[in-house]
């Protein structure tokens, strides 16, 4: 009797959660369209407003460390910038940094966008039309109907009861080729839903030659690559060092 009560409460919990993803994400959605109401959000980095409804990165440890790592003039990559948390709250108190924010999936950086507007910051942080990877070119990006799982694969799109919003073809560039036309960067911050190894192959040149320090939220929950495994191997072969955290790994040039 155990197997059919216990398929019972994994499909009730799953149900929930898709319930309170989807409620949720709509009326965040609605909150940013319409530009009901901004509040601040505070954060270890700084304070800023955002039209998000929950301020869910009021303690993040890796926020905090890359923080405290940049200096006042540092210049900071944030690949995977959904709504501009990271950026805005890396801005917000210093000036004189910095902040390359990437994100691909359109909607999503629109609200970067308007964060970005809401807190008079287009001066420091550069919001970029474009993902990242090991090629410069083209590729199909999958939007998930949970907005924080959106990225270039369809398994990662689908994870935890979500599916497919919509197909969108975006450019890709290489993190080499981006530091040809922008500052090279002191630290990068990778979030990127498990293609940060997609990622590192296209900074080979930025790594060995800048050596930035690495931020990086490794997301193997739900996939079936070998995500880490293939993350160690690359910076093996740049020489750097890895601290792994229970939430992110911190990278540094040995």
């Amino acid at each position: 009797m155990r197997r059919p009560v216990g398929r019972i409460s994994t499909w009730a919990f799953r149900r929930v959660r898709w319930l309170g993803y989807r409620s949720y994400y709509r009326l965040v959605d609605a909150n940013y369209d319409r530009r009901w109401l901004s509040t601040e959000k505070r954060t270890p980095a700084g304070r800023f407003r955002s039209y998000d409804l929950l301020n869910r990165h009021g303690g993040d440890e890796m926020l905090a460390k890359l923080h405290d790592h940049c200096g006042p003039e540092a210049v900071i990559y944030d690949i995977g910038a959904n709504v501009g948390v990271y950026a805005l709250a890396l801005a917000a108190d210093s000036p004189d940094r910095r902040l390359l924010a990437v994100e691909p999936a359109p909607q999503t950086r629109a609200q970067l966008r308007t964060n970005v507007d809401c807190n008079a910051l287009g001066d420091r942080i550069e919001v970029l039309n474009c993902g990242v990877g090991d090629e410069d070119s083209t590729r199909p990006f999958f939007v998930s109907t949970y907005a924080e799982l959106s990225g270039f694969d369809r398994e990662s799109a689908t994870r935890w009861e979500a599916s497919l919003a919509e197909v969108v073809d975006v450019p890709i560039r290489r993190v080499d080729t981006l530091v040809g036309s922008h500052a090279p960067p002191d630290a990068l911050k990778i979030d990127v839903e498990g293609a940060s190894p997609t990622v590192l192959r296209g900074a080979r040149e930025t790594l060995e030659t800048h050596q930035p320090t690495l931020f990086i939220e490794i997301h193997e929950e739900g996939l079936s690559a070998d995500t880490g495994r293939e993350v160690r191997e690359i910076l093996a072969g740049v020489d750097y060092t890895i601290t792994e955290r229970d939430d992110y790994w911190r990278c540094e040039p040995a």
